[in-house]
């Protein structure tokens, strides 16, 4: 079985190794493009977000590279994202293209236990085994990755030479993705924090806090916002996003960080007391926990028209007022230009900038 899956960042790393165990091929197709984005914007409806318009791009890229199953996750909840897997397929196959689909679902896990058995000699031992090595294995390479690019967020802003901590981070996630032993993960970790220490580093600077929040894929995706992650953290800014590829597959799969979701829930409860959609509720949550963290901003990222995006928009500004603390909101689609993109981004950054200087002064 080789498999095409909607990814996002560097989620395809611990995505692959976590199928490879189970018996299927990830196909993952190069990283996303312009190319890319204006052939999912061409085969979806305009009302699209722009995750949608994307990863249905790079599942047709992945098809053309020899996938034959679609995978995507799956389920009744209050975002479309659950139901973009049967959109894939029907554009898929109205474009002629023969494949079967896996919709990963939660009431489907014997459904997706015979298949994975079937690949697996139909033998329950093997099968077993097979779950369990490749979810330990998948989850200790997430966490590495996790550590890794964590690391180059805190270092960016200190580091002399700039770009050498993104030079670092992009060798060691290629070679993460190259290997499979949980030894050699932990000893690539090592090497790691070896070649971080040689970084020169000038840690008199006060960097700016900013935290972002915001929808999951363009908070996630660099192509997305225009690398927005590394180009902050490269002028010297600290970013904090409220969410990575990691945390991502923890939230949304498992539900690791049960008790940081339960605080999340509980900061947001005063301003938004029900989950409309998407991730509302964990924007209202991490901007409240920003101000109390002492972060001087707070960025929003989101698709243009997303609805529930949009409905908490006000209730952001609300706790801008409220807590005292910039706060910018930007919608994201294939017409935004990332000439635009900067130019608000430098002007937020010029304001906190001022504020900060203001604030010593008084």
């Amino acid at each position: 079985m080789k498999a095409a899956f909607a990814y996002m960042g560097n989620i395809y790393i611990p995505l692959r190794t976590l199928f490879s165990g189970l018996g299927i091929e990830l196909v993952v197709p190069p990283p996303p493009n312009n190319k890319t984005l204006n052939l999912g914007a061409r085969l979806a409806t305009e009302t699209m977000c722009i995750p949608f318009k994307l990863t249905l791009g790079n599942i047709i890229k992945a098809m053309d590279m020899g996938a034959d199953t679609v995978i995507h996750p799956s389920d009744v909840w209050s975002c479309r994202f659950g139901y973009y897997g049967r959109l894939y397929c029907y554009i898929l196959k109205d474009l002629g293209y023969k494949f079967d689909r896996i919709d990963v679902a939660g009431h489907k896990f014997w459904e997706h236990y015979r298949t994975i058995k079937s690949l697996n000699k139909n033998s329950d031992i093997l099968t077993t085994k097979a779950i369990l090595e490749a979810i330990y294995r998948a989850y200790n390479k997430s966490s590495v990755m996790e550590f890794i690019e964590q690391t180059a967020r805190n270092i960016r802003p200190y580091e002399i030479e700039k770009g050498f901590m993104t030079r670092i981070l992009d060798r060691y996630l290629r070679a993460l993705d190259k290997i499979t032993s949980v030894k050699e993960m932990k000893q690539l970790k090592k090497r790691f924090v070896s070649d971080v220490n040689t970084i020169k580093k000038d840690l008199s600077r006060q960097p700016l806090k900013i935290k972002i929040v915001g929808e999951s894929y363009c908070v996630v995706e660099p192509f997305v916002n225009f690398n927005l992650i590394q180009v902050l953290g490269e002028n010297g800014i600290l970013v904090d996003p409220f969410l990575t590829a990691h945390k991502w597959l923890g939230f949304h799969s498992i539900r690791l960080g049960n008790q940081e979701r339960k605080l999340i829930k509980k900061l947001a409860h005063p301003y938004w007391k029900y989950n409309v959609g998407g991730e509302d509720e964990n924007a209202v949550g991490y901007s409240l926990l920003a101000a109390q963290q002492g972060y001087d901003g707070i960025i929003c990222l989101h698709p243009f028209g997303c609805m529930s995006s949009t409905a908490v928009q006000p209730v952001l500004q609300k706790i801008s007022r409220d807590k005292n603390i910039p706060y910018l909101d930007i919608g994201l689609d294939e017409q935004t230009s990332e000439t635009g993109f900067n130019t608000r981004i430098d002007a937020f950054i010029s304001v906190l900038e001022k504020r900060r200087k203001l604030v010593r002064v008084e």
